[in-house]
């Protein structure tokens, strides 16, 4: 029992410890290892309404250092907003010309990135651009002497104009004003100035080899290449506006800015420029090279100059698809059958060679659909397109994504291809299953669908009709067949 002494004197050295936890103030040196704490009863804090500040129980000045810590991070946040929004500004009315999602820029960097020149702020400053600067300086001082104007002539449009200028961006432009003035001047007039050097060869024989766009090989391809993606544009109301200071837009002989700018695509794309486009849409020249095929030759007289926001909406306003057919009030989703498909159950394709890219249609058992010859410049006027519907227009008024959406029904598979290419007796479509693939890839293969706002709905919904009513053609041949033989041998 003498053993057991030691531990109930333990027992009575904790005693002390549990009466401390009986109270809501512990008793001094119950637990040596902390910093000792003073609590206050709950009661007593009524009674201490009056006491000085500096007679305030210690847990009641932490908690008051935290509320002030707090307070102060609160208008830290508020201060740090309060500037973010004086950087960011609000979207405008006049804004359209935007930066390609993230997304689609770390899959095909290439597709929306400039090559040899920068037009506008997005890319103003980079590096390895920076080559074509002096380019500009150059065709500054050609246009000035040519027409005989004067640097103020053109800064002071710049100036009038700048709110609007800045407001069809969106994003916030970090330059001075007249850093944004010399920005817009230069490219502005680099513009104007290769699309009258298509025109007139006297502007580029005068300065000789000294041109390094007009004299050395696919140059003149990759600035072209440059001022059709959609973070490399200028408002075209600017181009208008400094255009209208040369003698060429004086006389009413010699051709205005939108001519000269279907002339540069259909040179430049002749599968996408076509012969009646530039007249529908009041704005060509440009284009004639390169995207013959792709703007019409009578399109300029169709859309008014005013309306066109710069060259990646002109080139999308000259596929403008015909009106619509009465669509359903509700939505609902449709997909058009593979190419495969079609031709198993007896539907013909024909090229119409008509100008309209996007004028696809099916009667009497035929889809006539344009051909499209896909090469890198397609592609990356395609992407550019898609971006730029995707900020700028409604969901109703996206033909491009609609008319992609669309071939990506009828071809998924490589064979699709293969049925496309051997039906048409010209050249292909389609280059081949990989590049379609890699076209489509922002799209969901298996889940590619045509909605009813889709300008190509009704051409869905007449060829799954022409298949369900082929197919049930079939089964009621073969019901009679096996019906048939079933009766002759019984």
């Amino acid at each position: 029992m003498e053993d057991v002494q030691p531990v109930q004197a333990c027992m009575e050295d904790v005693q002390p410890v549990q009466a401390c936890m009986e109270y809501e103030q512990p008793v001094q040196g119950c637990m040596e290892y902390e910093q000792p704490m003073e609590y206050v009863p709950l009661q007593a804090i009524g009674e201490q309404k009056n006491m000085h500040p500096q007679q305030f129980p210690k847990q009641s000045k932490k908690i008051m250092d935290q509320s002030h810590e707090v307070s102060l991070d609160i208008n830290e946040l508020a201060n740090s907003l309060t500037e973010w929004l004086k950087i960011e500004k609000a979207p405008s009315p006049e804004c359209c010309i935007y930066r390609v999602p993230e997304r689609s820029r770390k899959l095909h960097r290439k597709a929306f990135t400039p090559r040899v020149v920068s037009i506008g702020p997005f890319h103003h400053g980079k590096e390895n651009l920076k080559a074509m600067e002096d380019q500009k300086k150059t065709y500054l001082q050609q246009f000035l002497e040519e027409y005989k104007l004067s640097v103020e002539n053109l800064f002071n449009i710049i100036k009038e104009n700048e709110t609007k200028l800045r407001d069809c961006y969106a994003e916030a432009i970090d330059l001075t004003s007249n850093e944004f003035a010399t920005m817009i001047v230069l490219d502005a007039v680099f513009i104007i100035m290769v699309l009258l050097k298509l025109k007139y060869r006297r502007l580029v024989f005068r300065n000789g080899r000294s041109d390094r766009i007009f004299y050395r090989p696919f140059m003149l391809h990759n600035v072209v290449f440059d001022m059709l993606l959609l973070e490399n544009q200028l408002p075209f109301f600017i181009l208008e506006k400094l255009f209208e200071l040369s003698s060429v837009a004086a006389n009413p002989d010699n051709c205005t800015l939108i001519e000269l700018t279907f002339g540069l695509l259909k040179v430049s794309w002749s599968g996408w420029v076509k012969e009646d486009s530039w007249k529908t849409i009041n704005c060509c020249g440009f284009l004639r090279c390169q995207w013959a095929g792709w703007v019409k030759e009578d399109s300029w007289k169709a859309i008014d100059i005013s309306g066109v926001l710069h060259f990646v909406d002109f080139l999308r306003k000259c596929q403008q698809p015909p009106a619509l057919c009465p669509r359903p009030e509700e939505t609902a989703f449709s997909r058009a059958p593979t190419a495969t498909e079609l031709h198993q159950y007896g539907v013909k394709f024909r090229n119409p060679e008509r100008s309209l890219l996007f004028g696809i249609r099916f009667r009497k058992g035929i889809l006539e659909i344009p051909q499209l010859q896909i090469d890198e410049g397609t592609e990356s006027l395609l992407r550019n397109l898609l971006a730029f519907e995707e900020y700028h227009h409604r969901i109703e008024d996206t033909f491009v994504n609609d008319y992609i959406s669309f071939i990506g029904c009828l071809v998924r598979a490589p064979n699709d291809v293969e049925v496309l290419s051997r039906k048409w007796k010209s050249k292909n479509m389609l280059n081949s299953y990989e590049v379609v693939s890699n076209l489509l890839d922002s799209h969901d293969h298996d889940n590619i669908v045509v909605t009813t706002n889709s300008f190509l709905w009704g051409v869905c919904e007449d060829l799954n009709l022409h298949c369900r009513r082929r197919r049930d053609s079939k089964l009621m041949a073969l019901k009679a067949a096996l019906k048939q033989m079933f009766v002759n041998n019984p």
